[in-house]
């Protein structure tokens, strides 16, 4: 690589960094500035008002709000790991025919909008009295977010050697042995990079609670951080600390599994 494509390579990763980067900054210096003074987003504050993070906690009630959307987020993830891993594995091994058409009916869920079938879900959730339950919120999540991982599934269930299953079957096992014991551990890559596909839709999910949760004891935090800033919008250090709260748990976890996320991602582009 010559000096010229070199220093177009380091400045485009600079450009990219500093888009990622300096919202990042700005997001923690005006958390930590005194509210009563002059906010300088691009500047460092001279006196840490960590104090904003504890008073922002408790004026939006972001405790109740953080236990409701990991409530939400457990459901969704367990049931959508299930589902996937499962509808996956039985498309992969399934009459060809059938299997096409099924495979394209799921791929339908990445074409279409997630709020088509608004009216349609609200009206079954209050014929089902789950309107307003958190329960509610968490099926229309797996419903409309089952679609990418059984498609990443399929795809990994077919750089699967079919001899893995076969030694299995001559060893003794039963078919549900062989799915949960040999094949379901083989998965993790591709499980990781779901299990962080599935965490930011439920986590980040604003028009579901919008929607489905009217009563504020079963706010989300997304919606829970809208009401902080239409009843404390002077307040920027408290909202921009209530960001913080709500933005690091997806964070940490996004940190524990992205080493696996890219390798899940190309799990079958260069085998089968």
């Amino acid at each position: 690589m010559n000096t010229a494509a070199r220093v177009s390579s380091y400045t485009v990763v600079a450009f990219f960094l500093a888009v990622i980067l300096v919202p990042l900054f700005v997001l923690g210096t005006v958390s930590l500035q005194n509210s009563a003074g002059t906010i300088n987003p691009l500047r460092l504050p001279e006196t840490y008002f960590w104090s904003n993070y504890p008073k922002a906690i408790e004026v939006g009630n972001l405790v109740k709000y953080f236990s409701n959307s990991v409530s939400v987020l457990v459901m969704t993830l367990s049931v959508t790991l299930v589902c996937s891993i499962m509808a996956g594995y039985a498309l992969r091994h399934g009459r060809a025919w059938k299997s096409d058409w099924f495979f394209s009916y799921f791929l339908v869920g990445m074409i279409l909008p997630g709020f088509a079938g608004t009216i349609q879900s609200f009206l079954l959730l209050r014929e089902l009295s789950l309107l307003n339950s958190h329960l509610g919120l968490a099926i229309i999540q797996v419903a409309g977010g089952m679609a990418l991982p059984i498609f990443l599934y399929l795809q990994f269930f077919k750089t699967v050697p079919l001899e893995i299953e076969e030694a299995a079957t001559i060893d003794g096992c039963s078919p549900v042995r062989i799915f949960w014991q040999v094949v379901v551990p083989l998965t993790l890559p591709v499980t990781s990079t779901c299990i962080i596909i599935i965490a930011i839709n439920s986590w980040n999910d604003f028009f579901g609670p919008l929607v489905y949760l009217s009563s504020p004891a079963s706010r989300t935090l997304p919606i829970g951080l809208m009401f902080f800033k239409t009843q404390y919008s002077a307040n920027w250090p408290q909202l921009f600390a209530a960001s913080v709260f709500v933005a690091m748990p997806i964070t940490l976890l996004y940190m524990f599994v992205q080493r696996f996320i890219i390798k899940g991602l190309v799990g079958g582009a260069v085998k089968g």
